[in-house]
């Protein structure tokens, strides 16, 4: 397929009962043309709209209860801050490093579940 056949597609021969078709095409195009399905699960994330309230209602009952609770985090409606003075980029990329390391002894561990 050459261009102008793949832009007549995305600009009217879709055939839209959802967002699915133009969202990969474009996801495909960001990635320069080749994705791994992970990448394109992220893209279509970013456009759920249901999927983005049901990870900020999440947000709000677990984590940031608790790292509030912690006086790790503050909220000011939909804003959350770390409750700390700005970092500096050794203390960012520490920080980083250690959450990283946190997530995958979790996955390794064999914890991980669906939300």
């Amino acid at each position: 397929m050459h261009f102008p056949e793949l832009l007549a597609f995305a600009t009217g021969r879709t055939r839209m009962s959802h967002i699915y078709q133009p969202l990969l095409i474009r996801a495909l195009v960001d990635a320069g043309g080749t994705a791994i399905l992970r990448q394109l699960a992220h893209a279509f994330l970013a456009q759920d709209e249901n999927q983005l309230r049901f990870n900020e209602k999440l947000i709000k009952e677990m984590p940031n209860r608790v790292l509030t609770k912690h006086g790790i985090v503050r909220h000011d409606g939909p804003l959350v801050s770390l409750v700390v003075p700005t970092l500096r980029y050794v203390e960012r990329a520490q920080l980083k490093m250690a959450c990283e390391q946190r997530l995958q002894e979790f996955i390794h561990k064999g914890k991980t579940r669906p939300l």
